[in-house]
């Protein structure tokens, strides 16, 4: 794999190719282009990519900003992904729930294929592998 410094029309553009698809095909995409995971604040959708080489692209959060709950609802933070996975959910709606959920952060290990969902501290947290494609 060649290795690209990431940009943010790089970032976009492996958006724009996953557009209309599932979630495991934007992390085919993201993994093409060398991000080795990132992280979502779920609170304004500030994203922070990392490359196979450690290199950091910050992208500023784009979506209005909202306070997460401070208790962590288990259940309710799986419900949340369950209806985006099954397409009920926009995105900007899935990042509201998962907040109203107590989830402030996550992140997507692309290298181990798992997404961490991070409570208010270090206690709380759910993974969840993503499928291959």
């Amino acid at each position: 794999m060649e290795l690209i410094e990431l940009t943010d029309e790089l970032i976009k553009s492996a958006e724009q190719r996953s557009a209309g698809q599932s979630y495991p095909h934007f992390v085919k995409n993201l993994k093409a282009i060398g991000v080795d995971n990132y992280e979502i604040k779920v609170y304004n959708h500030k994203r922070t990519y990392t490359s196979v080489i450690g290199d950091k692209l910050v992208i500023p959060g784009d979506l209005p900003e909202f306070e997460c709950a401070e208790t962590f609802e288990l259940d309710s933070v799986k419900a949340a992904i369950k209806r985006n996975q099954e397409g009920l959910t926009d995105y900007p709606t899935f990042l509201r729930e998962i907040g109203e959920a107590g989830i402030h952060t996550y992140v997507a290990d692309l290298a181990g294929m798992m997404v961490i969902y991070q409570g208010p501290n270090s206690e709380y947290e759910y993974e969840e592998k993503i499928p291959e494609v």
